[in-house]
């Protein structure tokens, strides 16, 4: 989940992640919003047109995001298109809190299974050196799991399984989780929003969660991975007289 004690990054906020993703979706939606005023996708994304869909799709609308929420982090794909729809279908608000719900549901289902049918496979990754300097203490689980939740720096379906294999308690993962979540879904479905209505008020909100999120991703991408480092010095297996981990030795122990 982190750079471990000997400086080899392990997790999900390796090479390549950061602030990419953030940049990368702001130049989306950007594209999206050019199309839509320069081609004749602005008709399709009308706030006639769009509340006439919504209205057609009635409950369905709302299950088809919480089940796409829930299956595609099975498959790695990412979350902001599924924020994005919601935030044109239904608002700001109101889309945001379903494609958190819809994710939250999609994080837990990964998270259930490395702990269930993936247990296996969980245990002999534990066991390797690498991975078992990923400690995070118990009293910090919470603000971890957070920050990987608020700052796109981390893959969204490896935080997942790994911190099922890592154990970490449930309710704490959970409620971190959906909390974590609420930033980069209210970013995604304000540039929703904006696409069906381009309005002064709109595009103030859609800049203004662009830059706190780009902000928080570079403060976290500086803060999280040294505190796993210092963690895991702490945590990394002593070595027994034959060169093997001494018994007790690892970072993770079971937590319920």
């Amino acid at each position: 989940m982190a750079e471990g004690a000997g400086g080899e990054r392990n997790g999900p906020e390796g090479k390549g992640r950061g602030l990419g993703p953030v940049i990368l979706f702001a130049v989306i939606a950007a594209a999206l919003l050019a199309a839509a005023f320069l081609t004749p996708l602005g008709e399709y994304c009308s706030k006639e047109r769009v509340q006439a869909l919504a209205e057609e799709l009635g409950v369905w609308g709302p299950v088809v995001i919480l089940a796409a929420g829930l299956f595609t982090p099975l498959i790695f794909l990412p979350r902001w298109p599924i924020a994005f729809v919601a935030g044109l279908l239904y608002g700001i608000l109101a889309g945001t809190a379903l494609s958190t719900v819809a994710s939250t549901l999609g994080a837990w289902l990964n998270f259930w299974l490395a702990r269930t049918l993936l247990a296996p496979a969980a245990a002999r990754l534990r066991r390797r050196p690498r991975f078992a300097r990923l400690n995070v203490p118990p009293d910090k689980e919470f603000i971890v799991i957070f920050l990987l939740r608020a700052f796109p720096f981390s893959n969204f379906a490896i935080t997942n399984l790994l911190a099922g294999a890592l154990n970490l308690r449930t309710g704490s993962y959970l409620l971190a989780t959906f909390l974590g979540m609420i930033p980069m879904s209210l970013m995604y479905a304000a540039w929703g929003k904006l696409l069906q209505k381009p309005s002064a008020e709109f595009y103030w909100i859609a800049a203004f969660t662009l830059v706190l999120i780009l902000a928080g991703t570079w403060w976290a991408k500086k803060r999280v991975p040294a505190w796993f480092r210092r963690w895991g010095a702490k945590a990394a297996p002593k070595e027994g007289g034959d060169g093997a981990p001494a018994p007790g030795g690892g970072a993770a122990g079971d937590r319920g």
